[in-house]
């Protein structure tokens, strides 16, 4: 069959906008989509051989591709249904099942591959991923003989709406079979059983690091489905649906929701999962944190001393503390204990010893050495509140316009349509080549470059300026180079009360934010020991907390990107747990209770002769 002739026509397609089209026997179709044009016909054509029998065309106003043709499957030639005979709907239905189930497992393995070689897991997932991802279709139900059959006969009950054409009818009966497949087997399936590979072979891979790399495309997932013929093949006659309709997500888990996926599909299976491995999280954690090492024997402890079930991976929905959440929670428990955050205002003291120390300097007096080279609770908030403030916890995409735009071009639109001729194609490439060029000329504005001496800012500001007001005179802006001579006191005994107040303000502001309620710390206690928060409730729950415990678990929660509150009340839960295990134990030794409350049980020798 010789190659159609093609015109440019001023009408565009009325489906996708172009503007080229190909004469054949009669009339223009779309070069891009193969639809007709209603504005244009040519003439001098025996219309028995347009509309004859054995015509090469439908009255739906597609062409039909001639038998002996070879048709592309590729998403650079989009098909319509009716645009070419179709076997039987059984033999269809196998097609688009055989197809769709391989595209996942390719999919899946690809997983396990970018996990061996760009994250360093250990290959052992690649063997544990393929007997898990067989039992899981064969309790789904897809591989039996009369699944097609029972798919067709619960497609008769959706007839095409408003129309009895067979093209309708095979569309609706096409778009079932395909709804069919994706609810028993959804894609992220693959996320689900990628995860549970690398829970079973003990590695530190954690439901969110999943998720990102599967939202930053580091993990084949959101358009790997451009890849697909070179790995399957092209679609064969009997699928009619294209690459970008069956492996394209529609929607990307929670790390919460793949963990409840992860742990339905090992209950399905019959699969008996051991719980995290908290000895490999907890060292990455602690290392993530740059914190001594020294922290996860005692962390060991704890977690062997409580053996919590939330460490289990479990299928009941969300309900309860994902398994990350609880092993940040022994950590904090353990850190408390070992640094004794229980409210003694160690932040508090390290605000008024800047201040001391700044003043001892302006003096001129020499201070005494005191400080110790271990690493003590001061260091260790002091760790706390850089981690907090220099951690990135957004995604790579998100880094600057230019990653952006490039993110979206190569991962969210993927897969569309790139003719050059298309005019929306030519604007987007027209729009992209004047960013290129004019990012490197762009100013480059920062925020210290900024001068607000003539904004109206209507709200308190921080700054280490000092602004002293009598009734004399008006309010002056005191600098560095004016304060010594209009300010009676010395210079860094202001400033440095100020901005310790200052730090007060910031800290309790931002606890409000977070619906917790800042507690002084504590002067006379009647007995050290570990304090237990407890939950007010007034119309809504809030936290009341001390500043040194606040830092702990802001810096926590960010590092395992969960809110604060709910790593606080998994803190709690632990809490009362290991309350309710010393006092059994407590109760089983028969101990007398002034000495177990009370100091350390005086030792007793005995003499053995």
């Amino acid at each position: 069959m010789g190659s159609a002739e093609t015109i440019t026509l001023e009408q565009p397609c009325i489906d996708c906008g172009n503007n080229v089209f190909e004469l054949d026997i009669g009339f223009y179709y779309c070069a891009e989509c193969g639809t007709r044009t209603q504005s244009t016909i040519a003439t001098d054509v025996d219309l028995d051989t347009v509309f004859g029998d054995g015509a090469l065309y439908s009255q739906r106003l597609h062409r039909r591709a001639p038998i002996n043709q070879e048709v592309h499957s590729g998403d650079d030639e989009p098909r319509d249904f009716g645009s070419r005979p179709l076997p039987d709907i059984q033999t269809v239905a196998r097609a688009m099942r055989e197809r769709y189930l391989m595209g996942l497992q390719v999919m899946l393995q690809n997983q396990c591959q970018v996990l061996m070689e760009t994250y360093k897991v250990s290959p052992i997932i690649c063997g544990m991923a393929g007997p898990i991802w067989l039992s899981y279709l064969a309790t789904t139900g897809v591989l039996q003989e009369g699944w097609a059959i029972a798919v067709l006969a619960n497609c008769k009950d959706l007839p095409a709406k408003g129309s009895k054409n067979k093209s309708s009818t095979e569309k609706v009966t096409i778009n079932e079979i395909y709804r069919t497949l994706r609810k028993s087997i959804p894609i992220y399936s693959t996320l689900a059983i990628s995860f549970l590979s690398c829970h079973l072979a003990r590695e530190p891979v954690l439901p969110t690091d999943i998720i990102d790399w599967a939202q930053e495309a580091k993990l084949p997932y959101l358009s790997f489905f451009i890849e697909m013929d070179r790995y399957i093949g092209t679609a064969p006659a009997a699928c009619p649906l294209k690459n970008r309709t069956m492996f394209r997500p529609t929607r990307i888990l929670g790390s919460w929701q793949l963990e409840d996926v992860a742990g339905k599909i090992a209950q399905k299976i019959g699969l008996h999962l051991p719980p995290v491995n908290f000895y490999a999280v907890a060292r990455r954690w602690l290392e993530e944190l740059s914190l001594p090492m020294e922290i996860l024997p005692r962390a060991c402890q704890v977690y062997e001393w409580l053996l919590p079930t939330e460490l289990w991976i479990s299928a009941n929905g969300v309900v309860g503390f994902p398994t990350r959440v609880v092993v940040m929670s022994i950590l904090i428990i353990t850190l408390r204990m070992l640094y004794d955050i229980n409210g003694y205002g160690t932040w508090e003291k390290s605000l008024n010893g800047v201040a001391d120390k700044q003043a001892q300097l302006e003096e001129g007096c020499e201070m005494d050495s005191n400080t110790s080279s271990e690493f003590d609770t001061r260091e260790l908030l002091r760790v706390l509140e850089a981690v907090h403030k220099y951690i990135e916890v957004k995604h790579d995409y998100l880094q600057d316009l230019d990653t952006y735009l490039k993110y979206y071009r190569d991962v969210i639109s993927a897969g569309m349509a790139r003719d050059p001729e298309l005019q929306v194609n030519r604007t987007i490439k027209r729009c992209w080549d004047i960013y290129c060029k004019n990012k490197d000329t762009e100013l480059d504005i920062k925020p210290e470059n900024l001068n607000f001496q003539h904004k109206n800012i209507k709200r308190k500001r921080y700054n280490d300026d000092v602004t002293i007001s009598t009734c004399s005179e008006s309010s002056t802006r005191l600098h560095a180079d004016t304060f010594e001579i209009k300010c009676p006191l010395p210079k860094c005994a202001v400033d440095s009360s100020l901005r310790g107040e200052r730090e007060l303000d910031r800290m309790r502001f931002e606890m409000e934010e977070n619906w917790f309620c800042y507690l002084a710390p504590v002067s006379r206690r009647k007995s050290k020991g570990y304090i237990s928060y407890t939950r007010a409730k007034d119309n809504f729950f809030m936290y009341a907390v001390h500043a040194d415990y606040y830092i702990l678990l802001r810096a926590l929660a960010k590092l395992a990107k969960v809110d604060m509150r709910l790593l606080h009340d998994s803190t709690l839960e632990l809490e009362r747990k290991l309350t309710w295990i010393e006092g059994k134990i407590r109760t089983s030794l028969n101990v007398p209770k002034d000495q177990s409350e009370g100091g350390p049980v005086e030792r007793q020798e005995f003499d053995l002769d």
